[in-house]
């Protein structure tokens, strides 16, 4: 998995209008509805850099690599999807934000995508999404104890499995059958 700080680093030098946990939560919804990498930086950036600047070629490989990581694990049979957010040596404060975000912009792509427009969507997924609205509500200004981290650890395991019912919802997995 990239490191939340590298991707970070590389969106704020390419003038993102998002930080990285809000745009790998759109990155992640755009990628349910199968959408490619120019349309997540369609929404992620202002304007492409120039194609000579080779800074930001480096800076959108390494966006590239996050956005087929991405889809590789999404569509992964393991369930080995994982949130962008930052470690557990970050402010507790700061990592609530970025969970926060990284739903508002899950919310945000699944919008864009247009998936949420349409009336395929079951009772499980429109529940998926109501969580997710919830829990990017959430307040960073808790104070870190032990069970308050317990609860972060469990919200962003929900997060993680809300994301792969929606996926799965939307793009049964496609498992090869072999006849004996």
């Amino acid at each position: 998995m990239l490191d939340f700080d590298m991707v970070q680093f590389a969106l704020e030098q390419l003038g993102a209008t998002a930080d990285a946990a809000e745009s790998h939560g759109t990155l992640s919804a755009l990628l349910i509805d199968n959408a490619g990498f120019a349309a997540w930086l369609g929404h992620t950036l202002d304007e492409l850099p120039d194609k000579g600047n080779v800074l930001a070629a480096e800076r959108l490989s390494l966006l590239e690599q996050l956005f087929e990581q991405t889809r590789e694990q999404l569509n992964n049979e393991d369930l080995s999807f994982e949130l962008l957010l930052p470690d557990d040596t970050d402010d507790f404060g700061l990592r609530l934000l970025a969970l926060a975000r990284w739903c508002q912009g899950f919310l945000y792509g699944f919008g864009a995508s247009g998936v949420a427009a349409e009336d395929s969507l079951d009772d499980e997924a429109r529940e998926c999404l109501s969580d997710l609205l919830e829990i990017s509500k959430l307040g960073y200004d808790e104070e870190s104890s032990d069970e308050s981290e317990q609860q972060y650890t469990e919200i962003v395991e929900h997060v993680r499995v809300l994301t792969l019912l929606l996926n799965e919802s939307l793009n049964p997995l496609k498992h090869s059958s072999s006849v004996h």
